[in-house]
């Protein structure tokens, strides 16, 4: 299962061996092409409040909470700061945008990834700053058996997203 690249690097450092024992993967973008409507949920979401930004500018916020995302766009772009209940009730509106949209598709190649991984006793790890219960309850049904539950670390896990380290 090593790669060129791998193997490449391993002999670029010297290394004696390379043993993958676990493998840390995000949820959107990696298992499912769910930017585009994230970024069109956040759109959506902005223009509740007034501002209307080209899709394109929530692309920059991918990774963060969605607490944080919220917190940036409204100090940045409406000129205020929310309190906890307005972040509560925007990301309310803005999963609920994203529900109301096409469902995503698998991204090429993810499951097929997955399986090889698994194959190879490799521990796969579900590390995503999403919270996205739409897509995170899809997880055992598109990849079965590919992420234990206690294997998955999202946005309800950590107080702090990307690029923080918890």
């Amino acid at each position: 299962m090593m790669t060129d690249s791998i193997q490449r690097f391993i002999a670029s450092r010297g290394y004696p061996r390379f043993e993958l024992r676990a493998a840390l993967i995000d949820m959107d973008g990696t298992l499912y092409d769910s930017m585009p409507r994230h970024a069109e949920a956040w759109r959506r979401m902005m223009l509740t409040v007034g501002v209307d930004l080209p899709v394109e500018e929530y692309f920059l916020h991918e990774g963060r909470t969605g607490a944080a995302t919220i917190r940036l766009l409204m100090e940045r772009y409406a000129g205020r700061v929310p309190d906890d209940d307005e972040i509560k009730e925007l990301y309310r509106l803005k999963t609920e945008f994203f529900a109301s949209m096409p469902e995503v598709s698998v991204m090429p190649g993810a499951a097929d990834m997955l399986r090889q991984l698994q194959q190879s006793g490799v521990k796969r790890v579900l590390v995503t700053g999403s919270g996205q219960s739409s897509l995170i309850n899809r997880l055992d049904s598109d990849f079965p058996g590919a992420f234990a539950p206690d294997m998955r670390i999202t946005a309800l896990h950590t107080r702090r997203g990307k690029p923080a380290p918890d």
